[in-house]
């Protein structure tokens, strides 16, 4: 458990014909995780090369576009406004569609089949979007009659004329009235203007009927055109009688309307008929170039495919049966047992269904190599308990805990959502379980009663309120809290040194082995210090800081003196073969680097992580006074008035309550995560590997 999932290396050599079999086989074994041939190249010694994208492949992809525009064009549109849980909780893996047992077909009859589809649906919507421009175009023309009808104006009397020139269009309203001064400053008294506002959108014109002299056509013109001035063009196959052109428009647009409402009634048919149809071709499809995809992964001969996999331990025999089954023989699987610290294997992490979700904080950091202890069991024991300790409190807890049963127990809520739900409620219950220990419910405590007490005159906690029981209470008990956050601290990251003690010792690698146990040896050191400033001693002071901090420093200053000669020894040969000659430079070098890494890279570095996790008495000082504030304000509430005084006092410390809850839960799980991050995993733990990802085709519609 504290090991991923130990795997083996699957390298299957099969003919070309068996191929798609061998693909379909792997895809129901559902075990094994396939990988770039490229990086195991340098095995076969040129006897094969990477497969290219074929044909299928780039036929298929071009397939699959045409579908997936088609389906968002059909795609049946949702209405009404989501729910904040629907828009927050709602996991996508969730909408799954109805499964339709359908025949496995060719690529050639899906895309035949679907040619006719597209071009039946695409043609209907691109006459539907024409004639909607028609309609609207229709529209805006009778609005323009209207208004003219209005000012009596008929079409025929709008262009050029023996003695006058009449023009007809819109402007922005604004312009409306430097327009009539400015043909006044033109023509005089000779000018006629009518308009109207018209609204179009959140913008505001005037269309405008203007009569001029004919012999300022040029002047007019110009000053239109500044004026932002759009003519107008009556369309030529309407009458002339404004009266006459708006009854054919209106005919027109009861027409357009209803060979739109055919149009989208005809798409709607090909909607409810072949949607879900269209979907199963999509997933066919899908299907199709992820086989042809998967083939770039392998190997290739003239006639021989090799591919290169990994599985876990125990699926190996059912995937090599499942393989010869399928080939019937034809095929060649081997098996390899990798080394621990082979980086391109996938890690596979198995964990009890309650530990799980802490898989999710451990990912956040990076996702465990091979080699790596994996740390999902020992989070979840530590992460709760952390979290608990800066956020005692029995009643806010359960407020916790209850929000982690409702995030678990609500349906729709995608899986992520529910894992949460799990990690929350954990740490409720330790919350309520340090709230016990430190007798607090509510923020009522012992300390919360001498408070109330003494900053109210006759003014008591009531004695239900209150757990006399309270072994620890943070803020009257600082100094001993915050020696328990150090002595955790040691603890936490002594268990990470060990882990990666376990890991070098795996690696057979003795000299950090030696140095694990070292700094193990100078953290306990660095703890010692800091109890001794403390005043806590438990030896003399001259042997303590002698067997406790010197001699652990002293170690690993010659333990990276060593590893940076042998460093050295290995790495650096000259042409005959002998180690380079070092200079006095490298040599000082080597030693000022044994110092950092002694005093600065150890010892102080855990001094500061260990006075780190002083962050726990931090977070529960802070939840304790924060409460504390609202409860005293609570009570001075209370002595307002005999009715308004309880209502104010509850109000006060419902919402106190909340605040404390929320931002106290949200800077205790932040600062828990940081812990483990920054204090513990650093001490064991690389991250950066590659998650086991069976092959798998994806399956929505079809089974």
């Amino acid at each position: 458990m504290l090991k991923p999932v130990e795997m083996r290396e699957l390298r299957i050599v099969t003919l070309d014909d068996h191929i798609d079999g061998v693909i379909k086989r792997i895809d129901a074994l559902g075990s094994v995780h396939l990988t770039d041939i490229e990086s195991f190249l340098e095995e076969w010694e040129g006897l094969i090369e990477p497969s290219k994208a074929d044909a299928a492949l780039i036929k298929s992809s071009e397939l699959l576009a045409r579908i997936d525009n088609l389906i968002a064009l059909l795609r049946p549109q949702t209405g009404g406004k989501k729910s904040l849980k629907e828009m927050l909780f709602k996991a996508p893996e969730e909408e799954k569609g109805e499964k339709i047992r359908v025949e496995e077909r060719r690529l050639e009859e899906i895309e035949k089949e679907f040619g006719e589809l597209e071009h039946t649906v695409t043609t209907l919507i691109g006459e539907n979007e024409t004639l909607k421009e028609e309609l609207s175009n229709t529209e805006q023309l009778l609005v323009v009659l209207k208004i003219l009808e209005d000012f009596g104006v008929d079409l025929d009397f709008v262009g050029e004329h023996e003695f006058i020139s009449v023009y007809a269009g819109k402007l922005p309203s604004m312009n409306l009235e430097e327009l009539g001064s400015t043909l006044e400053a033109i023509t005089g008294e000779n000018h006629l203007v009518v308009s109207k506002k018209i609204e179009e959108g959140e913008e505001s014109f005037a269309f405008a009927v203007i009569v001029t002299l004919k012999k300022d056509k040029e002047e007019v013109g110009r000053a239109l055109s500044r004026l932002d001035f759009e003519s107008w063009q009556s369309p030529g196959n309407i009458p002339d009688s404004t009266k006459d052109a708006i009854i054919e428009a209106k005919a027109g647009i009861q027409r357009l309307e209803s060979e739109i409402k055919d149009k989208e009634h005809e798409i709607e048919e090909i909607r409810s008929e072949k949607f879900k149809h269209l979907l199963v071709m999509q997933e066919l499809v899908q299907i199709e170039e992820s086989k042809a995809k998967v083939k770039v992964l392998f190997g290739e001969s003239e006639r021989v495919r090799v591919i290169e996999g990994w599985t876990p331990k125990e699926k190996v025999e059912e995937v090599i049966e499942g393989i010869n089954e399928e080939t019937g023989g034809f095929s060649i699987v081997e098996v390899r047992k990798p080394k621990r610290e082979d980086v391109r294997v996938p890690s596979l992490l198995n964990n009890p269904r309650i530990v799980k979700p802490f898989e999710s904080v451990i990912k956040m950091y990076g996702h465990p190599l091979y080699k790596d202890i994996d740390p999902t069991l020992i989070t979840a024991i530590m992460f709760p308990l952390l979290f608990g300790l800066m956020f005692p409190d029995i009643g806010h807890g359960f407020f916790i805990l209850l929000l982690g049963v409702a995030l678990t127990r609500f349906t729709g809520m995608g899986k992520g959502i529910r894992e949460m739900g799990i990690i929350i409620a954990l740490c409720g219950l330790c919350s309520m379980a340090a709230g016990v220990l430190f007798g607090e419910f509510l923020g009522f405590s012992y300390h919360a009663s001498k408070l109330v007490g003494a900053s109210i005159e006759g003014v008591a906690v009531p004695e239900w309120l209150i757990i006399t029981w309270n072994p620890f209470e943070p803020i009257e008990d600082i100094k001993l809290f915050f020696v328990l956050t150090m002595l955790i601290g040691a603890l936490h990251m002594g268990l990470g040194l060990f882990l990666n003690v376990v890991n070098n010792f795996s690696s057979r690698n003795i000299l950090d082995v030696i140095g694990g146990f070292v700094k193990i040896w100078c953290l306990f050191g660095a703890l010692y210090f800091l109890l001794v400033l403390f005043g806590i001693r438990f030896i003399g002071l001259k042997t303590g800081i002698v067997i406790f901090i010197m001699l652990p420093i002293l170690l690993l200053f010659g333990l990276r003196i060593v590893s940076e000669l042998r460093h050295g020894e290995g790495g650096e040969q000259s042409n005959g073969g002998k180690g380079e000659k070092r200079a006095i430079m490298d040599y000082l070098i080597i030693l000022i680097d044994g110092v950092i890494d002694a005093l600065l890279e150890n010892f102080f570095r855990f001094l500061a992580n260990i006075v780190s996790y002083g962050r726990i008495l931090a977070l529960a000082l802070c939840h304790a006074a924060l409460i504390e504030v609202f409860i005293l304000l609570s009570f001075m509430c209370l002595q307002i008035n005999p009715v308004i005084g309880p209502v104010m006092a509850a109000v006060v410390f419902i919402l106190g309550t909340a605040l404390v809850v929320i931002l106290e839960a949200i800077m205790a799980g932040i600062h828990t995560i940081r812990l483990h991050f920054y204090e513990w995993f650093t001490k064991f733990y690389e991250g950066g590997g590659v998650e086991f990802s069976p092959f798998k085709l994806r399956r929505t519609y079809t089974y």
